[in-house]
């Protein structure tokens, strides 16, 4: 049995088809894309400044929270203290803005010398400006053997950097060493 092929014909380039996209076509989309880009760039740059503070507050929280529980369980006062030389120009001693270091005060000078050991050491990114609010020993804090402040009016200003500190959040310390986050605030309540 003999099965006949079908007949070939011949195609011309015009006849053909071709998918895709017209350079015009492509123009619109990038140009919408600018657009909406350009409209969305705000808000995200908002949302990155508060992103950077919330971490520099939930640090400086876990900070308080370690040098408490370690202050109870070694029954010795800590200190959190603030550190320098990070390449920042600092305003004056009461910023914090290059990090901090946690150690056992074993002499009871609030300097971290000799055979005391830093428990934690917490470095910033420079793009927020982290500030001790009151000047009552505006370099270190210290957490009594009971895990209490001893010091009282204990407040840390976290913002971003080049912007008011009204626009960040306000780190209280209430009665029994509690943090209390305060937003858009001067003052703890």
């Amino acid at each position: 049995m003999y099965i006949a092929a079908a007949p070939m014909r011949a195609t011309s380039a015009s006849a053909r088809v071709e998918g895709g996209f017209t350079i015009i076509e492509l123009m619109v989309v990038v140009a919408l894309l600018a657009v909406l880009a350009g409209l969305a760039a705000p808000s995200f740059t908002d949302m990155f400044r508060r992103f950077r503070v919330d971490s520099v507050r939930e640090t400086f929280a876990s900070s308080v929270t370690l040098a408490r529980e370690e202050a109870i369980r070694t029954g010795t006062p800590m200190v959190i203290r603030r550190t320098t030389g990070c390449g920042l120009a600092l305003a004056n001693n009461q910023d914090w803005s290059c990090g901090w270091r946690i150690f056992a005060d074993l002499d009871g000078n609030n300097t971290m010398n000799g055979a005391e050991a830093a428990t934690q050491e917490v470095s910033l990114t420079p793009n927020v400006t982290v500030r001790k609010g009151n000047s009552t020993n505006p370099e270190f804090i210290v957490i009594n053997r009971f895990g209490q402040v001893a010091q009282v009016d204990q407040r840390f200003e976290v913002f971003p950097t080049g912007m008011a500190a009204t626009d960040g959040q306000l780190i209280c310390f209430t009665a029994g060493t509690r943090l209390r986050t305060v937003k858009n605030a001067s003052a703890c309540p």
